[in-house]
């Protein structure tokens, strides 16, 4: 027996002298010394007033609202991150309950919204179920998101309007564990509202979708509902808004911030244009389908 106590005992010095964890529970929660705060926030290309700026380099999710129930957690982690050593991690379990969100609030009566961000979705979420990046709303309600779909893996633009949700697939292949930059420019104006959005750098979708709302006031980032099963890394956010004359759409994706020396994530065995025409629309069959009203998912 004393023979197996020094073993064990043994065995755990190794461990610590290696600095080797015996076992992982979740994504690592960020030190005060492990992060950047000398790096500063990104900075903000985008006409309008900033709302939410950060690459989470302070160690703190400072300038979001963050709302936690559940299992679900919200943090700084230095498990993944698109620059620097750190970045904002927002866990969500299966457990009924579960929710973590990141929100920004977008100037009173804002006309126009600009949502820019690095993902990294660490793994596949429920079967019948999304993994959310950007999420608009007005007055409660959610106007648009951008979301991977569980299992298919799509990049997908759900809009609603009076008649239900509309459903556009932007890219055929998101892959977990990989970074993605997504922005979205959304100017809404009811049936008239025009949304341009670029995935990697390239626009993706530009056009009119129809709409309810004529302003927005939030941003939101996580899940939405509980059981949105899902490990979201997030870095170098940028939310910006105003109610000024808008930019035109389609339009041009103003200098990248961030880590401009990163390379573009290439799109191998996604055989979709690089660049899409207005409305997001391609000739060739399969490819950029027309947006379509069907029970889909939450």
């Amino acid at each position: 027996m004393n023979r197996v106590v020094k073993l064990c005992f043994a065995g755990s010095l190794v461990l610590a002298i290696l600095a080797v964890p015996a076992l992982s529970l979740g994504p690592e929660t960020a030190g005060a010394q492990a992060c950047v705060p000398s790096a500063g926030p990104p900075a903000d290309p985008y006409p309008g007033t900033t709302a939410a700026a950060s690459s989470f380099e302070s160690g703190t999710l400072d300038g979001f609202g963050v709302s936690t129930s559940g299992t679900g957690k919200a943090s700084v982690s230095t498990a993944q991150s698109h620059s620097g050593n750190c970045a904002a991690v927002l866990h969500a379990t299966a457990t009924p309950g579960s929710i973590a969100r990141m929100t920004a609030a977008l100037t009173p009566g804002a006309t126009e919204a600009y949502a820019d961000g690095w993902f990294n979705i660490a793994g596949e979420g429920k079967v019948g179920n999304n993994v959310p990046y950007f999420r608009f709303f007005a007055d409660g309600i959610r106007v648009m998101d951008v979301f991977r779909q569980n299992i298919t893996h799509e990049l997908v633009l759900r809009t609603s309007t009076p008649a239900g949700f509309t459903y556009t697939t932007l890219r055929q292949e998101v892959p977990t564990g990989t970074w993605h930059r997504l922005v979205l420019h959304v100017v809404p104006n009811g049936p008239g509202t025009n949304v341009q959005i670029w995935w990697d750098g390239r626009s993706v979708f530009a056009g009119p979708v129809s709409t309810a709302a004529t302003t927005l006031d939030t941003v939101q980032l996580g899940s939405e509902h509980d059981q949105q099963m899902a490990d979201i890394y997030i870095d170098d956010v940028i939310v910006n808004s105003g109610t000024g004359q808008p930019a035109p759409v389609p339009g041009s994706l103003p200098a990248p911030r961030g880590n401009p020396s990163q390379p573009l994530n290439d799109f191998r065995g996604d055989r979709q244009p690089a660049v899409l025409a207005v409305g997001g629309r391609d000739s060739r069959a399969g490819l950029g389908r027309r947006p379509v009203r069907t029970p889909r998912i939450r």
